[in-house]
């Protein structure tokens, strides 16, 4: 650990998870799919997905960091860590979305982002909860930014085996080579799995070269943030190119525009981790949108669906005075629920206390790790 403060972050992180949960709830309530609206929300919600990946790299880094450092032994205890932090969320979101297609089966249209057909049952509800599903399963269909955590996890191997390879020896450094790499190949040609590598590696580079003085003074300097959020925001100049929502996912040189965004984005969290400035302060102040923030993600979709399709089908508010109650009604709901289900299950310390609990009755970890 390089003396980082994390309360700015998390209010980042917070402020993140908000801004896509309003950019969805705007594009159903008034947006047609390719219009100039519908870009710069889109964009929004793609600058806020960004963060999160180059948010993850840093906040992976030091813990991979402190937990190779001890033995080395590290794989067990930190997939323990993972899975206890984002599994019980994600098991809540995929039985709430079936709960959501359940009622689209029993003559509710859901207002979804394709309107496609969906696949459910146990098969489809297993893919869901480990993050294999298909486009045509019930999870994407309804729950569709789960795309991005699926690739998080994806983020999340790499860097174990990534830190396998540097710390390990003999066979275990070639076991994390071949796996890091192998990794990497094949989701090479997959849809932003490149970029969000370079996103979370700028970010692994920031926590790990944080305690460089000139980096650090280059993060501490006043116009880091200003130069993140013009590079950020200056794609938006084009928002009303016909063609933007499509090149948004399908550009080539926009895709590396994206990529390269993780420096200043690192740079960026670097400063916010390393210094009191005003900017520091006024992030840290929403650090408690944090603790139900991922909750929040991964519900807040099937929410939004169920909140709009209701309001259609039974002709209810219609309007624009309809549209911006609907959206504000659909904004308060997800906001209830994540709360409410964060407080149930956004909860890994006793998660992980219990999955250790079972793996020592294996003999595939020490009870002690549960601790740490």
């Amino acid at each position: 650990m390089r003396g980082y403060r994390y309360e700015a972050l998390d209010g980042v992180r917070g402020l993140a998870a908000q801004a896509v949960v309003l950019t969805h709830a705007v594009e159903m309530a008034f947006l047609p799919t390719h219009g100039t609206g519908a870009a710069i929300t889109g964009w929004i919600g793609r600058v806020s997905v960004m963060t999160f990946f180059a948010l993850s790299g840093f906040v992976i880094a030091t813990s991979l960091s402190r937990m190779a450092g001890r033995d080395g032994r590290f794989l067990v205890p930190y997939a323990v860590h993972r899975v206890a932090r984002i599994a019980p969320p994600l098991i809540f979101a995929i039985a709430l979305t079936f709960a959501v297609g359940i009622l689209g089966r029993a003559g509710l249209p859901l207002l979804t982002r394709t309107g496609e057909p969906y696949i459910m049952g146990v098969l489809a509800f297993l893919r869901g909860i480990t993050l294999t599903f298909a486009p045509s399963d019930a999870t994407f269909v309804i729950d569709n930014p789960l795309w991005s955590l699926r690739q998080e996890v994806y983020l999340y191997a790499v860097a174990a085996f990534a830190t396998l390879a540097i710390v390990g020896r003999g066979a275990w450094r070639a076991t994390g080579i071949v796996l890091a790499s192998g990794l990497v190949l094949v989701t090479a040609n997959r849809f932003f799995y490149l970029q969000s590598l370079a996103l979370f590696g700028a970010g692994v580079g920031a926590a790990r070269l944080g305690g460089h003085p000139g980096l650090r003074r280059l993060a501490a300097t006043p116009v880091v943030l200003p130069i993140a959020g013009l590079a950020l925001g200056a794609p938006l100049a084009f928002a009303a190119n016909p063609g933007f929502v499509d090149a948004m996912s399908a550009w080539g040189p926009f895709l590396a525009y994206q990529a390269a965004l993780g420096l200043p984005l690192a740079v960026a969290l670097l400063g916010l981790a390393t210094n009191e400035a005003p900017a520091a302060r006024t992030f840290a102040r929403w650090e408690g949108a944090a603790s139900f923030s991922y909750t929040l993600y991964v519900v807040h979709m099937p929410i939004l669906v169920l909140v709009f399709s209701v309001r259609a089908h039974f002709g209810w508010a219609s309007g624009r005075t309809g549209d911006v109650a609907t959206l504000a009604a659909a904004w308060l709901v997800a906001q209830a629920v994540a709360i409410a289900a964060a407080r149930a299950v956004e909860r890994p310390k006793p998660a992980r206390a219990a999955l250790f609990g079972a793996l020592s009755r294996l003999g595939w970890a020490q009870p002690t790790q549960g601790r740490a």
